[in-house]
């Protein structure tokens, strides 16, 4: 094998290494608000098919892990209050208590990380066969300098990069969010445990929706996840052109500027072009990812209510059509939207930090 060859293959893989890391720290640092955001995503409102409720009753001297003067009835009630994400946060710390915040993190590191870590490998990978053959005259064999990429080319690569990532990674984001949205502590006290699975950990959880669902059920929201490419599609798009412009600005202050201010004006670019294109992907291609959390849910689990309580629900999505239908009958456009409000918190930072560290540790690399 030839330097050449040896180096070309490092350069190919640092991408997916700086992906990697970027994934993992921005998810580390920001998954209470993920946590927040999937609960209020599955959450029906009003519209649940409720088993069982547990009263939100609870004495003084309670702490956060334990429940007292609980009551197990069926719920006849409606909700008049909105659950929004406040209530949300207060009613799991009441439930569960922080940890609570906390479920689904190693299925959330590892998913985010290998999922970013290959996108971003397969994604440079694939921009570099493009240039290489808009660069090459097909009917010459000669060799144009200096090709670049339009928008509709970072389109294709990105969302064929995150459309490989999907059957690589659904299995890993089913198992986070079934881990996110169960409350094993309410479920003790609602003395369910026949009813609702509970899972304790990552490969528990696999072994038991591998047993009661098979192998398929493992990629249940591979529909919209599939249409979801397309986020990735538009954030790179975004994310590119921004990226030329601010290296244009960059280049153009070079000479006047130190290396610390160097440093700090990357950081910041980074960190800006990264929020900016996420805010803008996410805002077009939410109601998709709402869709994609009803399908991947268990058909039975624990959720809260606006008025405080926990209660048992039954839940029935089976097919991308069918879980449009019934989500626009139910909830209307609104439903499409639900935990918008700790998704455009958490998405910003997120991929600001995701960005930062992939450019700072590509540069690490290629240095």
């Amino acid at each position: 094998m030839t330097a050449s060859t040896k180096d070309k293959e490092k350069e190919s893989w640092q991408p997916g290494i700086a992906g990697f890391c970027g994934g993992a720290t921005s998810t580390m640092l920001l998954l209470p608000l993920d946590n927040i955001k999937v609960r209020l995503q599955v959450n029906e409102g009003i519209h649940s098919e409720t088993i069982s409720t547990l009263s939100s009753s609870i004495s003084a001297s309670t702490s956060a892990t334990s429940v007292a003067k609980t009551t197990t009835y069926p719920s006849t009630t409606t909700q008049t209050q909105r659950l929004g994400a406040i209530r949300m946060f207060q009613g799991v710390i009441k439930y569960e208590g922080v940890r609570g915040l906390y479920q689904g993190l190693v299925p959330a590191v590892v998913g985010s990380a290998v999922s970013w870590g290959g996108f971003f490998y397969v994604y440079e990978n694939m921009k570099r066969q493009l240039i290489q053959f808009k660069s090459t005259d097909q009917a010459t064999g000669t060799t144009q300098p200096f090709v670049t990429l339009n928008s509709w080319d970072n389109f294709v690569a990105g969302t064929m990069s995150g459309a490989v990532m999907v059957f690589m990674t659904n299995p890993i984001w089913l198992i986070k969010l079934r881990l996110q949205i169960q409350m094993k502590r309410a479920s003790e006290n609602l003395h369910v445990s026949k009813t609702v699975t509970q899972y304790d950990g990552f490969f528990d959880a696999f072994r038991k929706i591998v047993r009661s669902d098979g192998v398929l059920g493992l990629y249940k929201g591979t529909g919209p996840a599939l249409l979801l490419t397309t986020h990735g599609g538009v954030q790179f798009v975004v994310y590119e052109f921004l990226r030329k412009h601010f290296h244009y600005a960059r280049a153009q202050r070079a000479a006047e500027s130190s290396s610390v201010i160097k440093r700090f004006e990357n950081s910041l670019g980074y960190l800006t072009i990264g929020a900016i294109s996420k805010i803008v992907a996410s805002s077009i291609t939410y109601p998709l990812q709402v869709m994609k959390s009803r399908m991947q849910q268990p058909s039975s689990s624990i959720e809260l209510t606006s008025t405080g309580d926990v209660r048992v629900v039954k839940r029935d999505y089976v097919g991308l059509v069918a879980t449009v239908q019934k989500m626009w009958k139910q909830e209307g456009i609104a439903g499409f939207y639900k935990g918008v409000i700790p998704n455009a918190m958490r998405v910003a930072p997120s991929a600001a930090v995701t960005f930062l560290v992939y450019e700072s540790v590509l540069d690490i690399l290629l240095n």
